[in-house]
């Protein structure tokens, strides 16, 4: 008995060791990995040049009638607003996120790609912004708080999308909605300038 027992422990030694020894540090790490906690890039409903419509999504003028519209170009579909030709004197646009809850995860960042043509004054405006008491319908009641996000300006070339850079959204806590509001002029060839979004993702 004692003889088996001493020969059970030795086998379960050995083959502990030789599995041990098999196993390169390589294999046990694991590759870097950024879980998206929302994204969004656009492609849904997506119809080149007219009013974009994404389930969620507020698609809102508060100025003028001009909208967000969906583009496509070199086969990619992203989101941008112009007040190009508009015949307004002024247009403001919001395209707002459907909510989202930052109680399930820790260390949210957000970060999206933004680009920008023909702007050439620091009045045609760009801005990210944050609400924690938007009621889904009530765009300018709400409290929106301003993101400190990269924006390409004029001297930026037209239509390059760069990073806005990695925003810290972790001081967040309940339902949140992203918005990304533009402004400019139809009648002011110094605003009438245009930017574009794409692939907005929140990532931990």
């Amino acid at each position: 008995m004692k003889t088996n027992k001493l020969k059970s422990l030795l086998f379960a030694g050995l083959t502990a060791s030789m599995l041990v020894g098999c196993v390169d540090d390589n294999d046990t790490s694991l590759p870097d990995y950024t879980p998206v906690l929302f994204g969004e890039d656009f492609e849904t409903n997506a119809v080149d040049n007219t009013p974009l419509n994404i389930p969620g999504w507020t698609n809102f003028a508060e100025s003028g009638t001009k909208v967000w519209n969906s583009q496509y170009y070199s086969s990619n579909n992203y989101a941008e607003f112009t007040s190009f030709q508009s015949g307004e004197a002024v247009n403001v646009a919001w395209l707002i996120s459907p909510s989202i809850n930052m109680d399930t995860q820790q260390g949210e960042k957000l970060v999206f790609q933004v680009a920008q043509s023909y702007v050439t004054s620091a009045n045609n405006t760009f801005e990210a912004l944050i609400s924690t008491d938007f009621d889904g319908t009530n765009v300018t009641a709400a409290t929106w708080e301003h993101l400190e996000a990269f924006v390409p300006g004029p001297s930026a070339v037209y239509f390059k999308f760069y990073s806005s850079g990695e925003i810290d959204l972790s001081a967040y806590t309940g339902n949140v909605h992203l918005a990304f509001k533009v402004k400019g002029s139809g009648t002011n060839t110094a605003l009438d300038g245009s930017y574009q979004i794409d692939n907005v993702r929140i990532i931990n």
